[in-house]
């Protein structure tokens, strides 16, 4: 009896989006690959918790981006059918089949970026390695797949768009029920905008609390403004501004939410704000609208793709335009109900079945050596 195919999977990474990509995906993935021997390679703190989505695990505590992930990684993964890198950092010395999938390429595009010493030596030669080594390319948008023809001549037919999927987590809840959970985590009891994200240029956060600033003098009643970052912003330097504006009474900053914490306030809130210049995919969004909050959002990168009929959208670049569209909704409770139908129902259609099943396809598809099963993409609303 021949050995099970095995796919062994970069899981160290479960932090920010990238990590919540992961775990969404591996919440499915098991039951759609059957006859498979699926691994997780992951740090030891993390070994618990994907454990039981998968069938093995190989401990591994090296940095992202480092030396050490291109020494040890092909060797944890020797003889693998297929390796799944998570991310563009694709282990190079790797010489089985690969499938990686690229969110966005921030880095590359946007220009606050595109001058650092990472983006022209790290992120550009990865991207193009990635895009040419890898057996098949996975991506969260059609704006990110286009990105990667148009800027890297990736070949199209290597592409596959798999939408990412909302958390069982992200669901509709008692708005009062929400609030009260709200209240004793933040202390927050006044109607409130939430944002979620970090203080990373192309996230814009710099506008969105100067747009704050000005709802503030238009209406004396406007909501506070709550900030989910991942850590504490510097306040010196470039970020001096940035340290200012958050110094405002009616802004509140959240560090290290659970999921649970973080449902709550999507629910509680009367809107989500994403703000953003650069995006492959915006999981805010959709998490929002699962939660039955709606969304005031950038006409910017995958956005409008992913928000479709569900948010009202502003220019990122105008503060003038973004207290517009906030303003819109925060006085029509008639526009944030029928945005709120709008965007559960949108919400519904990224499910993380139907992309565990597009994702297993993917990996079959290349264990065997064959042209992968089209997902139909109206499945995921796109």
């Amino acid at each position: 009896m021949s050995a099970p195919r095995e796919v062994v999977i970069d899981a160290r990474w479960l932090r920010t989006g990238i990590g919540r990509y992961i775990l969404t995906l591996l919440k499915n993935l098991k039951p759609k690959l059957p006859d498979t021997l699926l691994t997780c390679i992951t740090m030891s703190a993390h070994a618990a918790t994907l454990a039981p989505l998968c069938d093995r695990i190989i401990e591994m505590n090296c940095g992202i981006y480092s030396l050490a992930e291109q020494l040890r990684l092909p060797l944890a993964a020797e003889g693998a059918s297929v390796f799944c890198a998570p991310h563009y950092n694709i282990p190079i010395l790797r010489r089985g089949p690969m499938v990686v999938t690229i969110h966005d390429l921030t880095h590359l595009l946007f220009p606050e970026y595109r001058g650092t010493m990472r983006a022209r030596i790290y992120a550009n030669a990865m991207f193009r390695i990635a895009s040419l080594r890898a057996n098949r390319i996975i991506t969260p948008s059609h704006y990110t797949r286009n990105c990667l023809i148009e800027r890297l001549a990736a070949d199209p037919a290597k592409i596959s768009v798999v939408p990412c999927t909302v958390s069982g987590a992200f669901h509709q809840q008692p708005k009062e029920q929400a609030a009260e959970a709200v209240r004793i985590l933040c202390g927050v009891d006044a109607p409130y905008i939430l944002f979620v994200g970090s203080a990373a240029p192309h996230k814009n956060l710099v506008t969105l609390l100067k747009a704050h600033r000005l709802l503030y003098a238009k209406h004396r009643d406007a909501p506070h403004l709550v900030l989910v970052l991942p850590r504490k912003a510097d306040s010196t330097g470039v970020d001096r501004e940035l340290g200012s504006l958050l110094a405002n009474q009616s802004v509140h900053c959240l560090h290290s939410i659970s999921d649970e914490s973080l449902a709550a306030l999507y629910a509680a809130a009367v809107m989500t704000v994403m703000p953003s210049f650069e995006e492959g995919f915006g999981l805010p969004v959709i998490e929002s609208m699962g939660c039955g909050t709606p969304v005031a959002c950038s006409r910017a990168a995958s956005l409008p793709e992913i928000a479709g009929d569900g948010a009202i959208y502003f220019d990122p670049h105008s503060a003038e335009e973004m207290v517009w569209a906030i303003d819109q909704l925060f006085t029509s409770q008639d526009l944030r109900r029928r945005l709120a139908e709008r965007g559960i129902q949108r919400a519904a259609s990224f499910s993380g079945t139907r992309a565990a099943s597009a994702y297993a396809a993917i990996l079959a598809s290349v264990a065997t050596d064959t042209t992968p099963a089209t997902v139909p993409e109206r499945q995921y609303g796109l």
